[in-house]
């Protein structure tokens, strides 16, 4: 279920505050990255984000932080 208006998906940035791997295996720490979609899977929400260089990942709360 998608929560975000499309405004705020232009606009909502967050910073990686914990080490994560992307899908490419990349090792990932303290980036800045646009929020795509926010989704909640098995009672858990997750954010889908986007890097500079493009590639994508979802992400857990704790993971992020708003900026």
């Amino acid at each position: 279920m998608n929560t975000m208006c499309a405004e705020e998906t232009i606009t909502r940035l967050c910073r990686l505050v914990k080490p994560i791997r992307d899908k490419a295996g990349r090792v990932r720490f303290n980036e800045m990255a646009r929020i795509v979609d926010e989704v909640e899977n098995l009672g858990r929400r997750m954010y889908l984000v986007k890097f500079q260089d493009g590639s994508t990942t979802f992400l857990f709360p704790d993971e992020i932080r708003f900026e």
